[in-house]
């Protein structure tokens, strides 16, 4: 689309990511196109024989979560870069977080595991024909946080690392078959309390790509000696790990991936444990793959034509209801709003491709007392990180226009566990000739713990002038809800400057995310202020 070394959460990934490509961007101007429509590189975390061609820069940013645990579940965030130096050799450097309890008890309690990974790897390949190709990767890693009763307390800078010697075949029309042999090593013993100790394993994959643009893939790694695994006594025994996936390329340069599995780690040495306790957790799992180039196609659709002043407008989100466009390329737009009972944040979103936004957001919802409080997860400030993709685009031959956006957030605040939210949508919008009115319908659902929230938002945008915008939206909810919110106001624009201001009135409790599907009884003031700016000569996206 990846460092804040200890603290760490959702917004460290997104500093590790902006570092990567500020540092590497230059590089990426120059390697071939269409990486992501070759075979995979990782399943997940499983290792293929496969390299990107020199000079490609991959980025990632994800999360898998067990549907067990209070929040969105037990969550783990990580993200990864990696650059090829040639077309045989590559560097990587992947980063892991996970804050929660395990999934069920062990040894009678059910305990927190708070840890921190970084890794550095390196990955040759030594042979390459039409029909296998075989490499070798070492990484060095470390816990630099690894906190938990079931570790002895308190530990940080466990070293461990990692060797794998993959085998890919290629089968033809598009399958591949992987065998990774690979040992991680683990201390035996942290804190005087038993550790994993080394794990020797053999692990056997296939990828499938009937298209350019999709591919599916599955493997299962068994450890053959060592333990990977902490069943339900506190035991360490072995488990296999596997996991089953697919990979959709939205742009050339950008792909999501979903996928199941029971593996726990998604760094080189990590990737054979699977979670707590017993390995037998089912975690859904959401990955970003990024592959910056400005040589590169942008899109699968013919090439865009230059955005309008009015579409550059509608590029920005609504009061309540998110836009089905996004930033043109090289674009960034930074919000900041505030309004009564404290009700304030700030978003700060960047587009890096066609079709392609990353918005990171920062808010407090209002604290109004009329709010039903088990809808609202916190009135403390909480990010939001999370990509929007557009698949339709009617400023560029569709009928429509359709984008949809995840979002996952968490509270700010030191307190030991974090309270989750899952938050996801999709946004279909249609402009009338000219692009005077433009209608929005806008799906949402929400989920934290036991709550879970849906709506319907429909939105109008009419263009009063070329500066003024009008802007109404109400959101019928489901689920948990059953009061619909609504916003109304007015948005103005600062001529080409980039520059708008948004005066609304609403009954939610926030700008985005589940926010804008709980209302409140006493009625939200706020004023947005807004700057986008033009970042193309900068080079680095």
């Amino acid at each position: 689309m990846i460092l804040k070394a200890v603290d760490v959460n959702g917004t460290a990934i997104a500093r590790v990511v902006a570092g990567l490509m500020l540092v590497a961007g230059g590089a990426a101007a120059q390697e071939a196109p269409s990486v992501l429509e070759d075979q995979p590189v990782r399943l997940r975390a499983f290792e293929t024989a496969n390299v990107y061609h020199a000079g490609s820069v991959e980025l990632t940013i994800g999360t898998h979560q067990s549907g067990s645990g209070p929040g969105t579940g037990l969550q783990t965030y990580y993200g990864s870069g990696s650059y090829a130096v040639s077309d045989q050799l590559s560097f990587g450097l992947d980063f892991q977080n996970f804050n929660d309890p395990v999934a069920g008890p062990i040894g009678g309690s059910t305990p927190l595991i708070d840890t921190a990974i970084l890794a550095f790897s390196s990955k040759y390949q030594f042979f390459n024909n039409d029909r296998v190709s075989f490499a070798a990767q070492a990484s060095l890693e470390s816990f630099i946080k690894l906190n938990s009763p079931l570790f002895g307390g308190s530990n940080s800078n466990v070293v461990i690392g990692s060797i794998k010697a993959p085998l890919s075949f290629n089968v033809g029309q598009g399958l591949q078959l992987h065998l990774t042999p690979a040992v991680s090593v683990f201390p035996s013993s942290v804190s005087g309390t038993n550790f994993y100790g080394t794990v020797a394993s053999i692990g056997a994959g296939a990828s499938y790509k009937p298209s350019e643009r999709f591919a599916l893939y599955g493997s299962i790694d068994a450890p053959v000696s060592g333990s990977n695994t902490i069943d339900s006594a506190g035991n360490y025994t072995k488990e296999p790990v596997w996991t089953v996936g697919a990979r959709y390329n939205v742009t050339p340069k950008a792909a999501l991936e979903a996928y199941l599995t029971n593996g726990f780690g998604m760094t080189p040495a990590t990737s054979i444990l699977t979670f707590w306790p017993e390995g037998d957790e089912v975690l859904a799992g959401m990955r970003l793959i990024y592959t910056p180039g400005a040589k590169r196609p942008v899109t699968y659709r013919a090439s865009a034509a230059p955005a309008t002043v009015r579409q550059a407008q509608l590029q920005q989100d609504g009061f309540t209801l998110g836009s089905a466009d996004v930033l043109d390329p090289g674009h960034m737009r930074v919000s900041g709003w505030y309004g009564s009972d404290n009700n304030g944040g700030a978003l700060i979103g960047f587009s890096p491709d066609q079709d392609g936004e990353i918005q990171v957001i920062f808010e407090q919802y209002s604290d109004n007392p009329t709010a039903p409080a088990n809808l609202v997860p916190t009135t403390a400030v909480r990010y939001m990180i999370g990509p929007k993709f557009r698949f339709m685009d009617q400023n560029n031959g569709n009928a429509f226009s359709l984008a949809a956006r995840v979002l996952y957030g968490r509270q700010i605040e030191s307190n030991t566990q974090k309270l989750g939210v899952f938050f996801a949508e999709a946004m279909a919008s249609y402009k009338t000739p000219g692009g005077r009115f433009v209608l929005t319908a806008n799906p949402k659902v929400a989920a934290f713990g036991n709550t879970e929230i849906g709506g319907l938002g429909l939105g109008v945008n009419f263009k009063a002038s070329d500066a003024l915008e009008l802007i109404g939206e109400v959101t019928p909810v489901a689920l948990d809800g059953n009061t619909a919110t609504w916003a109304a106001g007015l948005r103005y624009n600062f001529g080409n400057s980039g520059f708008s201001v948004d005066a609304r009135a609403t009954n939610a409790i926030g700008h985005y995310g589940v926010g804008t599907m709980v209302a409140q009884d006493d009625v939200l003031y706020s004023l947005t202020l807004s700057k986008a700016f033009d970042l193309r000569g900068l080079k680095f996206y």
